[in-house]
């Protein structure tokens, strides 16, 4: 009977408890092996959009100083200064219409947005991606200053922005408005 008990309940733990540690122990080593690709790919990529975003900058160098935050919706996740002093790209997270919107925006020594792009959304496909898909519509901010963005929402603003996708369009232009006073508290390019 001392036999039977351990084939019907011991053993079948038993090999379930060696798979599960086999496995865990594949799933570590996949993760220390590729992880460091990741990150490096992921940093590639952030560099690529950074110098497409300011492209007088020659290199860039983190910021290492206070983050703005709005509110715990609307905050700068990094910044980047370029090494030349042409200006900063902001890394800022908002909350849209999907959840989280990450964008970063590319500030030049003036003070004057270069440029905008969205990195990661959740987003509707083909209604609130409209703000920054097809017809490129984060282009009306290049040039803008915070003076230009004073309005608490973008409905309230000049900026113009896709019909039936305002929430997503409000969440960009907060972002942008969120860089531009990382930028004023920095004191700007020095």
């Amino acid at each position: 009977m001392k036999n039977d008990t351990y084939s019907e309940l011991v053993a079948p733990v038993v090999v379930l408890v060696v798979i599960c540690m086999i496995v865990t122990a594949a799933l570590a080593l996949t993760y220390g092996v590729s992880n460091p690709i990741i990150e490096k790919n992921a940093k590639k990529t952030a560099d690529a959009t950074r110098t497409r975003l300011l492209p007088d900058a020659d290199a860039f160098t983190e910021y290492k100083g206070k983050l703005f935050k709005e509110n715990d919706k609307v905050y700068v996740e990094d910044v980047y200064t370029s090494n030349n002093n042409t200006g900063i790209v902001a890394t800022v997270k908002t909350s849209s219409f999907g959840g989280a919107l990450t964008m970063m925006v590319g500030i030049g020594k003036d003070g004057s947005i270069t440029g905008v792009t969205v990195t990661d959304h959740s987003d509707t496909p083909g209604v609130g991606t409209k703000n920054w898909d097809d017809n490129n519509n984060v282009k009306v901010y290049a040039g803008k200053t915070s003076a230009d963005l004073k309005e608490s929402n973008i409905k309230s603003s000049k900026i113009e922005y896709v019909s039936g996708a305002s929430v997503t369009g409000n969440a960009i232009y907060l972002g942008v408005k969120c860089a531009l006073h990382q930028y004023e508290e920095m004191g700007g390019v020095k």
